[in-house]
Order: C-alpha cells, then structure tokens, then sequence
C-alpha cells in the first residue's frame, strides 16, 4: 500500500506492513437524521509555509520576503485562501480528525465525493498514478480512522473517483485504476456492488433500511475526459452507467427507499455531454418522487444549479471556468474575478426559471481545499419509519474556518482552526425542507426585481457562496 509521508519534504512513502482498518459498519443503524458531506481535499505534499503563490505555494522567495509576506503573497500557516494552492497536508489532517472528533456519535453516514489528489499547480512537480493513489490511500486512512467509533464500529463512508483521482487528469481509462481504488475501499463498498465498481467505478449502498445512496462516476459523463464519447453509443461506458443508474432507481421505487445521488462532476451544461446530461434529467425527473437529492463537488463553490427539459438554463454558466483551470497552469487562479463571474450568471439562471416546468435541482457543496474557506456540511434528514417522507433531506448546516485569523497568529501551529456554524438553510434562509419547490422559492426569493429584502436574501447567499471570503 502507498500511503502519504507525514514529513513535507517527500511526497509518499511504500510500506508493506499497513493496511487499510478492517471493521464491519453497523447493520441496522439507529438512526440519528444527520450525515457528513465533505469534497475536494486535495492534498498536497509539497506545500511549504510562506512560500510564494505565484510558484503554486512550493517554493520560497528568493528575495523581497518581507514585502511579499506584507503584501499577502506567500501562503499561510494552514493555507491560503483565495491563492489558487492546494490544501497543505496538517489542514487535510486537522479537518478530518476535527469532524471526526465532533461528529461521528451523532451522524448516521459520510458523503465524500471525490479530488483528494492535488492539482498539477507546478510543471516541476509533475502528477503520477503513483503518487495520487497514495494521497487517496493516506486521505481513505485518515477518513476511516476518525470516524471509528467505541463499539469498533465505522459509520458508513461512501466516496467517489474525483477528476483528479486518474491520471492523466480527468482521463479514466485503464480498469486496473478501479482495481486499486476497489481494493483501497473495500471496507467501504459492500461485496455484492465490489463488481460492478471494479468494472465502472460506481456502487450502490443501502445505508439505512430503506434509504440508498448512489455513487456515481461522472467521469463517465465528463465532456473533458477525452477517453469517452458521450452516452449515445449504446456499447459506451455511459450509457451502462445510465442502464446500472435506472435499474437501481427503479429498484428503489418497487421498495419503497428514498436514494441520494452523489458524485464529483455536478451535472451541467458546462460540465457533462449534453446526451449524459439530458439522460440524467430526465432520469432525475422520471424518479422525483424517488431521488431525496443530487450531491455533488468539483466547483468548489456553495451554491445550486436548475436543469429543466424545456430551459438551457444552465447555458448562462457555461463559460466560467471550474475546477480545470488548475491543471498545468503556471499562472496563479483568479478565484476573486471567476467567483464574481460565476455569481452574476448563476443569478441570470435563477431569473430564467420556469416555475411550472419539472425541475432537478443540483446541489455543489464547497470544499476542504481553501479556494475560499475550508467547509463542511452536516445534512439532516427524516427519520419516522412510518411517514412517507423518512429519508427526505430536511436542513443542512454549514461550517467553515477562517484560515487568515489563524494565520495571522505569532505560533499557528500551535493554535489550530476551530470550524464554526456559516449558515443554516432553516435560519438563514427560511427553509422548511429541502425539496426542488424549496430550492425553486429560494431562486425566486433571491431575485426580485427591485426588492430590499431579495437584495439582501442574494448577498447572504453570495457571502456564503465563497464561505465569508472577500470577492
């Protein structure tokens, strides 16, 4: 197994003595209507405190020290939001084990959906499969050994392939990577899905008795991983995804189980083959009544998008650049200007909303890696076995840490960051469930014309957006 070295200076180390923890999840939870939701760590190994962000936060000034460090040009202690540098490894680390030790007694499953990999920032560090499958081993460890509980138990973790999880990046093409991965989780995947996903990469968990969530690998449907064609091709890897998709949708009717859909690559028109993305909305659509939520990552941005049959309601985004403009970039990222840029279309497609046509609503959850603030959320949902409702997404809370505050402190390594509440969809945006005519309301509420309150409503969820950063 491959696994990260704790020391900054080597990027991983192999060992033949450790091996991932064997321990069973619980069979029949008792339930406590809150799960995990964590995205985008990507961690990276060669992350070096005040060095500068021009060099991907890897190398030291060579002159001008003080000046740059004035000027907010060399990363921090715990890492530099808004600089476009990966996650430094000891606030992987801290995050993890700072939800684990929080949370785990009171939420019933983890939703963590994908790019623990760091990006290709620097061309004198080039990526390789070796040393991305070791960052996910080292993040699969950490994950599972912070959520192990007294009773030598694990709460239920259920990941997903991120575009960075492959090499080369965004390009899922040999099967032996699924293997690895199969073999890397396979205290996560149970047996009978372990096929399917040394095949495809996708699985089914049933969490609860009678609540499902589908991992998907949206690489499958990623317009940028030039390895596929679409989901037309009726032999093509997508289109047996969307087959796998349907059958375990309709499975879940026929038993009456409310399922969530994770996956990394949110489906947009920016993002999937447009044949993937009319397939999975009108997927979506046919099993509404089904589907508790789409969960994804990959943009790291909070907010939600709107696909709808008869609106290209997505196509106001679709030239913000995401999450690829990372890779082999020499420039430092322009996460204030893409942010702004990013809000104002997304605003334009909450405007073009047809309340009376069938909607999905996607979900993209911010990130561990600080291109903002680093965050998390603690979903709720219905628990009563006897209401036709159990399983529906009720709420979820937003935590984040201000990275600046402890960076700026005399010793920061020995004041780690302490993650507080953001937000509440109940409190803050006057939410009483989460369903698709909720998140429709919320669209319209935040874009009234001439409205004070919708003005102030669109500024909350903007601030939020890019987790109480400047922008």
């Amino acid at each position: 197994a491959l696994i990260l070295s704790s020391a900054l200076t080597s990027a991983y180390i192999q060992t033949e003595q450790q091996h991932p923890l064997q321990k069973s999840s619980r069979a029949v939870p008792d339930l406590h209507g809150k799960f995990l939701h964590i995205t985008d760590i990507h961690v990276d190994p060669y992350y070096e405190n005040e060095a500068t962000i021009k060099s991907g936060c890897h190398r030291q000034a060579k002159k001008h020290h003080k000046k740059k460090k004035r000027k907010g040009k060399l990363a921090g202690y715990w890492g530099s939001p808004t600089k476009g540098c990966d996650s430094p490894l000891r606030l992987a680390e801290h995050t993890i084990d700072w939800i684990g030790d929080s949370w785990k007694e009171e939420i019933d499953f983890i939703v963590w959906t994908g790019d623990n990999a760091r990006h290709g920032l620097d061309n004198d560090l080039p990526r390789t499969s070796k040393e991305i499958l070791a960052l996910n081993q080292a993040m699969t460890y950490r994950v599972q050994d912070a959520f192990y509980l007294n009773d030598n138990k694990t709460i239920p973790i259920i990941p997903c392939i991120g575009n960075n999880d492959v090499h080369p990046h965004n390009r899922l093409q040999t099967v032996n990577m699924l293997e690895t991965y199969g073999e890397m989780w396979r205290d996560f995947i149970p047996p009978d899905q372990m096929p399917i996903f040394r095949q495809g990469g996708y699985y089914a968990v049933d969490v609860a008795p009678g609540l499902r969530v589908l991992a998907l690998n949206t690489l499958y449907f990623f317009d940028s991983n030039d390895a596929v064609n679409g989901c037309r091709d009726k032999n093509g890897p997508g289109h047996e995804h969307f087959e796998w998709m349907e059958n375990q949708l309709n499975s879940a009717r026929r038993d009456r189980a409310r399922v969530y859909m994770i996956g990394h690559v949110p489906p947009t028109d920016r993002t999937f083959f447009e044949s993937c993305l009319n397939r999975y909305t009108d997927l979506a659509i046919e099993y509404q009544e089904v589907i508790a939520g789409h969960l994804y990552g990959h943009v790291n941005m909070d907010h939600f998008t709107v696909l709808q049959k008869n609106q290209d309601s997505t196509q106001d985004i679709d030239d913000v650049d995401d999450d690829d403009s990372y890779e082999g970039n020499d420039d430092v990222v322009n996460i204030a200007k893409k942010g702004k840029k990013y809000a104002h279309k997304l605003r334009k497609q909450y405007k073009k909303i047809q309340g009376n046509d069938p909607a999905v609503v996607i979900h993209v959850a911010p990130s561990i890696i600080p291109e903002y603030n680093p965050s998390f959320r603690i979903n709720e949902y219905n628990t009563d076995p006897a209401s036709s409702k159990f399983g529906t997404w009720t709420k979820y809370t937003q935590y984040y840490a201000d990275l600046n505050h402890y960076n700026d402190k005399k010793r920061p390594e020995l004041e780690p960051p302490e993650f507080y509440i953001e937000y509440a969809t109940d409190v803050d945006y006057g939410m009483t469930d989460l369903t698709t005519d909720s998140w429709i309301d919320l669209a319209q509420r935040m874009t009234q014309k001439g409205s004070k309150k919708s003005k102030k409503l669109w500024k909350k969820f903007v601030d939020n957006m890019f987790v109480q950063t400047r922008h």
